[in-house]
């Protein structure tokens, strides 16, 4: 694959070998699994989905997430914290229309019967009706953080705000931002950036934590930008 950057530049990201630079990190790319050194663990688990995720951050600039389902463990995924946006995301849904449903079920029946003589039965399925919607409200709510590709939009991984508990999962996401910061700190700079990251997000591509449409995205992005 080549791709043209300018009029006078073409970069063949196939056959692309990184120039010499004088970086803090040596070497691109996952290292190899028997070196790897866990710098922190971070676990979380939803009962009700049966569910479960091992956030392994380890060699200072990297990120292992395992999940499971069902105590079954789905395919592994390995992030360069160099590759991501610094700050992530934080998406809020609390299933506002549902709420305003629910409430509208109970205020507007209750509001004619204190005006009109009404068999206090018909409210019954009102009531049931509103209280089934606010369960429901309660078990889809969600309130979780996206991590996002470096010079992009498209989301690498997420990580629930509430699980266990809001305190350790704002540690640590604090903790992700300042590896990020620092595994940046060794990018090449200027459009020498550009492989290296397209390299990395192929590898992305190919094991499957972004899709061939999300990938265009962040490399026309690299390549626009």
């Amino acid at each position: 694959m080549t791709v043209a950057s300018n009029q006078t530049e073409t970069i063949n990201l196939d056959h692309w070998v990184l120039p010499d630079l004088e970086l803090e990190r040596q070497g691109w790319g996952v290292p190899q699994r028997d070196t790897w050194k866990a710098d922190s663990r971070f676990r979380q688990a939803n009962a009700r989905r049966k569910t479960g995720t091992v956030f392994t951050r380890f060699n200072r600039h990297f990120l292992s997430i395992q999940a499971y389902h069902k105590k079954r463990p789905l395919p592994e995924a390995v992030i360069d914290l160099a590759f991501l946006e610094q700050t992530p995301r934080e998406v809020k849904d609390y299933k506002s229309r549902l709420w305003l449903a629910a409430a509208s079920l109970l205020t507007i029946p209750l509001a004619l019967f204190s005006l009109l003589p009404t068999d206090p039965l018909w409210l019954v399925p009102q009531v049931a009706a509103a209280l089934v919607l606010i369960v429901i409200a309660l078990q889809t709510r969600q309130h979780y953080f996206e991590f996002l590709a470096l010079n992009s939009d498209v989301v690498v991984f997420r990580l629930d705000a509430g699980l266990p508990d809001k305190v350790r999962a704002d540690a640590f996401i604090e903790e992700l931002s300042t590896s990020i910061a620092d595994a940046q700190r060794g990018l090449p700079s200027g459009r020498q950036r550009i492989p290296v990251a397209i390299v990395e997000m192929r590898r992305l591509l190919e094991d499957g934590v972004i899709n061939k449409e999300e990938y265009e995205t962040v490399k026309l992005n690299w390549f626009h930008g």
